[in-house]
């Protein structure tokens, strides 16, 4: 028994030396634990938070890059599959649409489901399309032919968002050089 008595004296001795006494069995957390938490949760929100694309100017943006991607990726493709696409844009309207030209010369749904996707975001439309042989299209429909050597033409494609802003997407022949700006561009810079 005294072997008992000595080994719980011990235990209470240590429990003292380390703050703790013997009664409290269950601890919170400290106020420097739950600043540390929230400052942890503040910077990943702060990294997080102007990512997430909210607002029409990011979609505006997206819109566009995603657009002069698919225009190169269109290029590509026409390239190393010798297949025939083509891009019917709408001005004034949210319809861009690409088509796969078959043996008839007929438009039909392409088979790569990356140009199957939608280009423009929900909010942003054609504003127009500028093309140097037609001049500035601002209604109806327009089709930019994709083959083999690329675009035949130098095409800008305006976008505009529905509070009024607008990017710039060109698409310039043969070369499968594609840019974009932000704001309404009239000739590269």
């Amino acid at each position: 028994m005294d072997h008992y008595l000595c080994e719980n004296d011990i235990l209470n001795a240590t429990r003292l030396m380390s703050g703790k006494s013997a009664s409290r069995k269950h601890s919170g957390f400290t106020l420097i634990e739950i600043a540390v938490v929230l400052a942890i949760i503040c910077m990943v929100m702060l990294l997080v938070i102007p990512r997430l694309p909210s607002s029409e100017q990011e979609n505006l943006k997206i819109s566009a890059r995603t657009l002069a991607s698919t225009l190169r990726y269109m290029q590509e493709r026409a390239a190393t599959s010798r297949a025939n696409y083509y891009l019917e844009l709408a001005p004034g309207t949210d319809g861009a649409r690409i088509f796969e030209i078959g043996g008839d010369g007929g438009g039909k749904e392409p088979t790569d489901p990356l140009l199957q996707r939608a280009s423009l975001k929900e909010g942003v439309q054609i504003a127009d399309v500028v093309i140097p042989r037609l001049g500035k299209v601002v209604e109806g429909q327009l089709r930019l032919d994709v083959g083999m050597g690329g675009l035949r033409d130098f095409v800008s494609i305006h976008l505009r968002s529905s509070g009024g802003q607008f990017w710039t997407v060109m698409a310039f022949p043969a070369g499968g050089k594609v840019k974009v700006y932000a704001g309404y561009q009239e000739e590269p810079l």
